[in-house]
Parts: structure tokens; C-alpha cells; sequence
């Protein structure tokens, strides 16, 4: 049961993870540009959050059933859980500077 859950609470922050990776991250811009000129279909599932995430889910299941590496699932979800912080923290600043000019 427990790891039941620990498997979907990793597949859903890994599936997270490495849709913004496809979509974002600067070190996959040569292919993800490559790729949207080559072809419609993909051009399309990369500018979707949501279709890329859903392929992206079976990537996701397929790495976690048959060749997880643990250090990399660990750093990835430590990534997301730190870049989730930095922006809850950029959120609560922007909030506070905003009540600072109204006093």
C-alpha cells in the first residue's frame, strides 16, 4: 500500500519534472526546435502542457517500472521540491512588497 502511494507521488512529481524539461529547459532547445520543424504533430504536443505531460506519463511509468536509477529520481524530485520553495517564496515577497506600498 505505502508503496503504492510512494510510486505515484514520485511518477506525478517525475512526469512534472521532465514535461518542463521537454518544454523549458535550455539545454533541450536544439532538439525541441529541431523537432518542431520537422513536424506539426510534435510541434503541436510540445507547445500543450498537457499533451506533452500525458506522453511524458508514459515515459514516466515505463523509467520507474523497469530502469530507475534512485539517485537520479531523488535529484529530480530535490529539483522540484526546491524550485517549488523558490517560487512559493518569490510569490510571498512579491505579495509582501505589494502590502509595503499600500501602507
Amino acid at each position: 500500500m505505502v508503496e503504492g502511494i510512494i510510486f505515484i507521488l514520485k511518477g506525478i512529481i517525475l512526469t512534472e519534472v521532465f514535461t518542463h524539461a521537454a518544454r523549458v529547459w535550455g539545454i533541450f532547445e536544439s532538439p525541441r526546435s529541431f523537432l518542431k520543424v520537422r513536424s506539426s504533430f510534435l510541434r503541436g504536443l510540445l507547445d500543450c502542457f498537457d499533451c506533452t505531460s500525458v506522453w511524458v506519463a508514459f515515459f514516466t511509468v515505463s523509467y520507474l517500472l523497469y530502469f530507475e536509477w534512485p539517485l537520479f529520481t531523488y535529484a529530480l524530485i530535490f529539483h522540484w521540491f526546491a524550485r517549488f520553495s523558490h517560487t512559493l517564496y518569490d510569490l510571498l515577497d512579491a505579495h509582501r512588497a505589494v502590502k509595503e506600498k499600500e501602507v
